[in-house]
């Protein structure tokens, strides 16, 4: 790693050792040698600088899909806390809104929700960032609703440093993907489309969806989330399997309350592993090839992370 060269561009936004744990939802973490919060668009144009003299970067919104296991000293970890959004045209039937990637999904979510804004309010209690929500393309499934089906157009950043406008086609969005999966490009913003419609409706709805996360997946506990990915329809079928779901897998093979150190699989829902106090990542990753192997066993079915390790 450059120092000298991170030292001159970033200068005393650089953060030598920060403890990274109070950062991930999981609260499992370590120090790590290098960091740099982005706080607003200079701050970006700064990273580029670091992109285009080579510097490896990793960055991280929400800290609530990840799990760091190394420390990595040839890397700068980005901290992104760019949070702004500015309405930028509105009709009598939509609005077009610019948010910043840093900026938290579940106080979007709230907001647009209560100002009549369609779109996101299956998603109330969504943890994690915009860039991270369109990352993955965050998705809820009673019924239906991507984040992505929002996204009109945005501002990426490239791993060689360079700025690009792209339209909602480039995302290429699936289930849990969109292309910055393969290309590496940061979102730096993005524009939404939402529909009108009426507050109290919007929030009825929002209301329904979290009551249901609520009585189905734990609450007030250190996670980072459900760890894998559901299995896809058609293996679905071919294994005569009542559903897709990942935590399905899991609880039928009887892996729930199984717990290695200070991590244990949910008692609530499968998929999700939880730190009950001290968690080390050493048990958490022990813990991740016990299920995979189970899972292997009993279903013939590799399962894969949803969750991002580095």
């Amino acid at each position: 790693m450059r120092v000298d060269l991170l030292e001159r561009i970033l200068g005393k936004k650089l953060r030598k050792g920060l403890n990274i744990t109070p950062f991930l939802t999981i609260k499992t973490g370590q120090r790590l040698p290098y960091v740099f919060m982005i706080e607003d668009f200079s701050d970006w144009v700064k990273l580029s600088k670091l992109l285009k003299e080579g510097v490896k970067i990793f960055l991280i919104g929400g800290g609530s899909n990840l799990v760091i296991k190394e420390k990595k000293e040839n890397i700068l970890f980005v901290i992104n806390r760019y949070s702004r959004k500015r309405l930028i045209q509105e009709g009598d039937d939509f609005v077009f809104l610019k948010v910043s990637s840093g900026y938290p999904i579940s106080r979007l979510v709230k907001e647009s929700v209560l100002k009549g804004w369609e779109g996101l309010e299956y998603h109330w209690g969504l943890p994690g960032t915009v860039g991270g929500a369109v990352y993955m393309n965050s998705k809820w499934t009673k019924p239906l609703s991507y984040v992505g089906d929002l996204v009109y157009e945005a501002l990426l950043l490239d791993p060689k440093g360079n700025f690009k406008k792209v339209e909602k086609e480039y995302f290429n969005f699936a289930y849990d993907y969109s292309i910055l999966q393969k290309t590496g490009e940061f979102l730096v913003e993005v524009v939404l489309k939402f529909k009108k419609e009426d507050p109290e409706i919007l929030y009825k709805r929002a209301m329904e969806a979290y009551k249901y996360r609520r009585q189905t997946q734990p609450f007030g506990v250190f996670t980072s989330g459900c760890f894998f990915k559901n299995i896809s329809a058609d293996l679905k079928e071919k294994l005569g399997l009542p559903t897709t779901s990942a935590g399905y897998l899991i609880d039928k093979a009887g892996l729930k309350g199984l717990r290695i150190g200070d991590f244990e699989v949910s008692s609530v829902h499968a998929n999700f592993i939880v730190n009950k106090g001290k968690g080390r990542v050493s048990d958490l990753m022990r813990l991740i090839e016990i299920i995979k192997k189970r899972v292997r066993e009993k279903f013939d079915v590799e399962l894969e992370l949803e969750v991002v390790v580095v």
